[in-house]
């Protein structure tokens, strides 16, 4: 299938759900329509198209319109949800709630950093082990300046959580952050059955 035109719809989002309905992922447009298009050709079909975007086509080859599927479920079950959290910035800032775990205040990505309980001095050669789940905590840049290459008791700053492996949870998924921007959106409100209850609060 080529694709002429989109009018509109360069940004519309479709949600991916597993076999067992619960997202995986959010696709672009263009993503979707080749599931889509694939799928269609196949005898055994893949995965099922749970609905379409209302008004969004895409003008194909002959003036043909295509709609634009809001979800797509694959129907073979994958198992997602047991591996174990990846160590990262972004993981580590939804673990800790984007709340600096010195002085408490939630804060913007952009607002926050990470901070060694025990600094990575004290690791002496060995700095890869001073950077784990137990021993980094989400700080604000003020606390985290403040606190230096001490640790919290020598700062004398007590943190509000003891930093711990996180168990699995909805927001690790790539997918979380961007659904909470989104599924209050009109466009979207096909999602809300499958997203509904997610807060990042969790």
């Amino acid at each position: 299938m080529k694709m002429e035109e989109v009018q509109h719809n360069s940004k519309k989002k479709c949600l991916l759900l597993n076999a067992d309905y619960i997202p995986m992922k959010i696709i672009s447009w263009k993503q979707a329509m080749i599931i889509n298009y694939r799928n269609s050709s196949k005898n055994n079909k893949l995965v099922d198209i749970i609905i379409y975007h209302k008004n969004s086509y895409v003008a194909g080859v002959g003036g043909e319109s295509h709609p634009i599927p809001a979800i797509i479920r694959i129907k073979k079950y994958l198992n997602l949800y047991k591996k174990p959290i990846n160590f990262s910035r972004r993981n580590l800032f939804a673990r800790d709630k984007y709340t600096c775990q010195y002085c408490g205040k939630k804060l913007n990505n952009n607002q926050l950093t990470y901070d060694h309980v025990i600094p990575k001095s004290r690791y002496k050669k060995s700095y890869s082990k001073s950077t784990t789940w137990t021993n980094i905590v989400t700080s604000c840049k003020v606390c985290n300046s403040k606190k230096g290459n001490k640790t919290p008791q020598e700062a004398n700053m007590e943190l509000l959580n003891i930093p711990m492996i996180p168990k699995y949870s909805l927001k690790y998924l790539p997918w979380y952050t961007e659904a909470l921007i989104i599924k209050d959106s009109d466009d979207y409100s096909c999602w809300e059955p499958f997203i509904q209850g997610i807060s990042d609060d969790e």
